[in-house]
């Protein structure tokens, strides 16, 4: 099962789920919550942090990214980050693999951001470039306790 619209503002309201900042009316999707691009940056081939009000993504350019909302999902309550349609159009990902919060999930989110046209794109900090499903389970899990609890900012990877 996947939260409605109207289940996503119950659970905000209850405070189970939280977001911070919390999310404006037209961020809140028939079945998804729409996330945003932040302003910190690593360059994956450098490993340099920097921080941007406007980024320029060449064909082939990598970039680890942050959503600005802060995400702290309850133990009962998965997420699924997935690109939004107008950025894929673009051939624009947000992520590759790592779109999965655990239940118990704190922190900002990593985006994994590529360009996978064949034209520049220009990607500016508050755009909507992703969006959040949820998944309740069927029972509270112990919830994550993994290496990126807590996250802020691009996180490069830890332990495989």
């Amino acid at each position: 099962m996947i939260l409605s619209d109207k289940s996503i503002e119950r659970e905000l309201s209850l405070g189970d789920l939280e977001v911070n900042p919390f999310p404006d009316a037209e961020q809140i999707q028939p079945a998804s919550l729409d996330a945003t691009l932040g302003e910190w940056f690593i360059d994956p081939t450098t490993g340099d942090e920097f921080q941007k009000d406007e980024v320029t993504l060449e064909p082939g350019d990598t970039l680890l990214g942050t959503t600005v909302e802060i995400i702290g999902l309850p133990n009962d309550l998965a997420a699924q980050l997935t690109g939004r349609s107008s950025v894929g159009r673009l051939f624009v990902t947000i992520h590759q693999t790592a779109g999965w919060l655990d239940p118990g999930w704190r922190g900002q989110v990593t985006l994994e951001i590529s360009n996978d046209g064949n034209e520049e794109q220009v990607l500016t900090p508050g755009d909507r470039v992703g969006q959040l499903v949820f998944f309740p389970l069927d029972q509270a899990s112990r919830g994550y306790k993994g290496q990126y609890q807590g996250q802020m900012g691009p996180e490069e990877s830890g332990e495989v």
